[in-house]
């Protein structure tokens, strides 16, 4: 009871002590400087539309009166930087407007913020005036004793931020060789604003990024590099820029090591790349409109990645749920296909328990299909030039058709049952030198005698006959 009593009276000398003007105590002038320092950093908000093509009339009538730019409102001033470097019409290109703008710029802060804002987002390399006003800037962060130019002042000190021509390729640099974190480089260039991670000024460093990547992927440090591309070119997953363009340039600078005569990347670097690409372009064979500004080199070099992921997975599947004693010559007979080239486009289809395993098909982000009917089996149909081959598991037999067939299966479907697989199709022919008699019906090549590579002769005979590709038992047979 005397507890209670205590409180209550402390309770009660705490009441009367506000009553009588207690307050809490001051910020620090230090805190206040912090605080006017991060807004001072935020980029200010876009005007409307409506407002700026306002703002536009009345800067070309400005420029066409007696008095010139005299007659121009300071308001239409501060937000000329907005339209000086627009993707159309940029008004840069009006005699005198930028010296207009940089003399009430060293007056007024909110017109330096705006300048410095319509500089960043509307920046191009090649813009009217953006080396120009580049430099004008630097001069005005630098002579200026604003303490909410301190980061730009740093930005640009670190980064060059300012300099047109190099600003862009010093931090696509830094993103790609620091070892500092993607977002704190960002953030000390100031360009960590939502409006400014997708301004002109971010779109030309990702130019120079991708210009960089392919030299990157190929180093000691190839896998760390594209940890880092990662980071940047998809912040929180999603892609900076998304736009055809922007994904034909993805595709080609990151797929570029692999189609020039260059050193090769490690595996792991290409199974990142790969999963960069099938997650933000998604599948070409499923999602064609998302490269067509990659081009047909890019575009066969990923397909040829996906044909190796889809045979990959199948060996995989096979070994989970069918393993039989022919199954590792097989394996060897389409690896060593696969090697020489021979094998355009696969495509895998599973049947339902198989369907629901994500170990077995993890590298193919969802690109493949149902076997409908078959819980425990799958099917992989494989295209070697003019002629579909469909391989079963468990102990299916393996099918050929020319391409052009009626009976033969279509590639890139989402279900197929057993009639989409087993039309009649192509015999195989005899090999004599292997002892291989071929198959004179349509019913399909058992895999029988694979240790002495009778089934393999007759299909290395059809892909000889048929796609002018030659492999022999050394090529073939498992080490």
């Amino acid at each position: 009871m005397n507890h209670t009593v205590e409180a209550l009276k402390t309770l009660r000398a705490a009441v009367e002590l506000l009553s009588r003007g207690a307050r809490l105590p001051d910020v620090p002038e230090s805190a206040r400087m912090v605080a006017a320092l991060a807004a001072g950093d935020a980029a200010p908000a876009l005007p409307a539309g409506d407002v700026l093509q306002a703002v536009r009339q009345r800067l070309q009538q400005a420029v066409h009166s007696p008095q010139g730019w005299d007659a121009a409102a300071p308001r239409d001033l501060r937000d000329a930087p907005w339209l000086m470097w627009a993707d159309k019409a940029p008004l840069a290109t009006l005699d005198g407007l930028l010296e207009a703008v940089l003399r009430l710029a060293d007056r007024r802060a909110g017109v330096r913020r705006t300048l410095i804002e319509g500089w960043l987002k509307g920046f191009a390399p090649d813009g009217p005036r953006i080396a120009e006003a580049g430099r004008a800037i630097r001069r005005l962060i630098t002579g200026n004793p604003d303490a909410r130019l301190q980061p730009w002042r740093l930005a640009d000190s670190g980064y060059h931020l300012f300099d047109a021509a190099q600003g862009p390729k010093t931090l696509a640099r830094h993103i790609l060789q620091s070892t500092d974190p993607v977002p704190d480089l960002l953030a000390r260039a100031c360009l960590d604003d939502p409006l400014r991670a997708v301004s002109g000024y971010m779109r030309a460093v990702q130019d120079e990024v991708l210009q960089m990547a392919p030299e990157c992927l190929v180093g000691t440090a190839g896998e760390t590099a594209m940890a880092r591309l990662t980071e940047f070119l998809a912040p929180n997953g999603r892609l900076r820029f998304s736009e055809p363009e922007v994904y034909g340039q993805l595709a080609r600078s990151l797929l570029a090591p692999w189609m020039t005569d260059r050193r090769t990347p490690d595996d792991s670097v290409r199974a990142a790349v790969q999963s960069f690409l099938l997650a933000h372009l998604r599948d070409p064979r499923l999602h064609p409109e998302r490269w067509l500004k990659a081009g047909d080199e890019a575009i066969a070099e990923m397909r040829r990645w996906l044909a190796r992921a889809s045979l990959n997975a199948f060996f995989e599947v096979i070994g989970d749920y069918a393993y039989d004693k022919h199954w590792r010559y097989r394996e060897a007979f389409w690896s060593a296909c696969l090697e020489a080239g021979g094998i355009n486009e696969a495509w895998l289809a599973l049947g339902s328990n198989v369907h629901a395993s994500a170990r077995a098909v993890r590298d193919l982000n969802g690109a493949y299909a149902r076997l409908d009917g078959h819980a425990d089996q799958s099917i992989l149909l494989l295209r070697v030039r003019n002629t579909i081959f469909c391989e079963w598991s468990h102990n299916g037999k393996l099918r050929a058709w020319p391409i052009d067939w009626r009976t033969a299966p279509r590639l890139y479907q989402r279900n197929y049952s057993r009639d989409d697989v087993t039309g009649a199709g192509l015999p195989f022919p005899p090999n004599p030198r292997y002892g291989s008699n071929g198959r004179r019906d349509s019913g399909g090549l058992s895999h029988i005698g694979s240790d002495s590579s009778r089934w393999q002769g007759s299909v290395a005979r059809m892909l000889a006959d048929r796609a002018g590709i030659h492999l022999t038992h050394h090529d073939w047979m498992p080490t």
